[in-house]
């Protein structure tokens, strides 16, 4: 008689009284990435989004001048590639047929597990190579830099560079975003009202996110902070002392969906093997560095 490999590993199963099975009772985390990218359907292969600049300050003209006429700045473009991600896995027909406790339906809901960690991963790599590299970028530029090169002509940052998570370099963090400035070097409006910050940092950001006076002041001195972001933790960011300030009303993190997660199984007709997979397709990155401000700190 041969025994499956499937039924020898999953062989306790098929033995009815058996107490209790640990498999998959883990709560799951709360889906993260949306509360940070803007989360787009997408219809198309490639994603492109353009990028102009508009004009510089108007000089003074005198009553008998002709008016200065100006061209545009260049267009440039960022393109955003769908890739597909699929996992599936096989169980013998027997197995499914015997085994008492359910266990093996419960592979399904694995798998998707499984699925929106890859998700969440792949999205916080955009943060996690913010001061490197990104998957979606202009010109080699990392999302956060001091050096951005502007279309109009000279540079930009909006970086912090290393300072650590506190009440006077979050201040900071507020200057920078009031000094941002478009493809012209005319200032925008940037009001940060995210602090994105990994685990380890929860607790110092509710800190200052929330106390009525200053953190660790001896004074009667407000807190200038306070009430003016939303605390986003995220448990993917792998920097532990990295941290970043973000305008959801110019959030420049781009998430696109092309086919969401779908679910699908077959019997093989000569095996009576069932076959399940799932599979999605989608694409994520950058299109702007406008919008969020970010310091990277040196690990211990």
């Amino acid at each position: 008689m041969t025994v499956s490999t499937a039924q020898v590993n999953y062989g306790k199963l098929l033995e009815p009284g058996l107490r209790k099975i640990i498999f998959e009772t883990y709560n799951e985390k709360p889906e993260q990435y949306s509360r940070v990218f803007n989360v787009i359907s997408s219809q198309k292969a490639i994603e492109t989004d353009a990028r102009m600049g508009g004009f510089s300050m108007f000089n003074e003209k005198a009553t008998l001048d002709t008016t200065e006429y100006e061209d545009m700045t260049k267009l440039d473009t960022v393109q955003y590639k769908h890739v597909t991600y699929s996992k599936g896995f096989l169980v013998e027909k027997e197995l499914v047929d015997d085994e008492q406790y359910g266990q093996i339906k419960k592979a399904a809901q694995a798998l998707a597990r499984a699925a929106r960690s890859t998700v969440e991963v792949k999205a916080a790599s955009v943060l996690n190579s913010a001061f490197t590299t990104s998957t979606s970028n202009w010109n080699g530029e990392a999302l956060i830099a001091t050096n951005h090169a502007l279309l109009g002509g000279g540079t930009s940052s909006n970086s912090l560079g290393t300072v650590a998570l506190t009440e006077p370099n979050l201040e900071l963090g507020f200057k920078l975003a009031r000094e941002q400035v478009d493809e012209r070097g005319l200032k925008i409006q940037m009001n940060p009202n995210l602090l994105i910050v990994p685990p380890g940092l929860e607790f110092t950001a509710e800190k200052i996110a929330k106390s009525v006076q200053l953190p660790g002041s001896q004074e009667n001195d407000i807190n200038p902070l306070r009430g003016r972001f939303q605390v986003i933790v995220m448990d993917y960011l792998t920097d532990v002392n990295a941290w970043f300030l973000a305008d959801t009303a110019m959030m420049p993190l781009n998430f696109f969906w092309r086919e969401k997660m779908s679910f699908k199984s077959e019997n093989d007709f000569d095996t009576d093997v069932a076959k399940y997979k799932a599979r999605m397709r989608f694409s994520y990155g950058w299109t702007d560095w406008r919008g969020i401000i970010g310091s990277n700190p040196a690990n211990p």
